[in-house]
């Protein structure tokens, strides 16, 4: 790129420039001319698209700075777009919002509003009542003993517990605590033992370990997936 007077112009970065902003003017080196703006964070999923759609799609070159100001114009028109209606049920609200893509997740958290008064004994027994699909796991609640199997007791797995425990070489780091919901409504979970393992028994975990949005957010997406899953087969005689 050059000037009439035959000098060449150049990227404020001292490189070549190849182009100019169609905005602002602004010449720019091919790395420049391509470069994209990161996304903003803490946006939905709806926003997230329509930003790099519009600064990828801006036409004619452009800065870094002006495709910043088109992806944002973009997210101004998502954002004061209305947002769909939620069920007053709390269970139904969940189950909406974890298929909500117009909403962050901060969104997500202030709209959940869960009741005061619900527990997580509450949340077992709606689960329950809705879920038509046999369970997936089952725990052992006793120890093995000498010619004896531990007993077992049936459930839907969900992340839902405060405490983690710690993984060491492949897969290292800190990790919650598994917790069942068990189909007699029970929430099962291992203690930490010696070592901050998880043990080999599980038993009833205590309402205070359990944190109720994790809990009411992971029972709506097992429900969810409920629907995708194939139906029960009869049983054979």
């Amino acid at each position: 790129m050059s000037y009439s007077n035959g000098s060449v112009a150049t990227c404020p970065c001292g490189r070549l420039a190849i182009a100019s902003c169609r905005r602002c003017g602004r010449t720019l080196c091919d790395e420049h001319r391509r470069a994209l703006p990161p996304a903003p964070e803490g946006i939905s999923a709806n926003a997230l698209g329509r930003y790099e759609l519009a600064i990828r799609l801006a036409d004619g070159p452009h800065c870094e700075g002006c495709r910043a100001d088109i992806g944002n114009y973009a997210l101004e028109q998502i954002n004061s777009a209305p947002r769909a209606p939620l069920p007053e049920h709390w269970l139904d609200r969940a189950i909406a919002l974890s298929c909500d893509q117009s909403r962050s997740d901060e969104e997500k958290l202030r709209d959940a509003a869960l009741p005061a008064s619900l527990t997580a004994k509450d949340v077992a027994a709606e689960f329950l009542r809705r879920i038509e699909r046999p369970a997936q796991e089952r725990v052992p609640v006793s120890p093995p003993k000498l010619m004896r199997e531990p007993d077992y007791r049936e459930g839907w797995s969900v992340d839902c517990r405060r405490t983690e425990y710690t993984v060491s070489g492949p897969g290292a780091g800190r990790y919650r605590l598994p917790c069942l919901v068990s189909v007699h409504g029970d929430l099962l979970g291992p203690a930490l033992e010696e070592g901050d393992k998880p043990g080999h028994t599980w038993s009833i975990v205590p309402e205070s370990e359990i944190e109720l949005p994790l809990l009411v957010t992971g029972v709506a997406q097992l429900l969810v997936l409920s629907a995708f899953m194939p139906p029960p087969s009869a049983p054979t005689y």
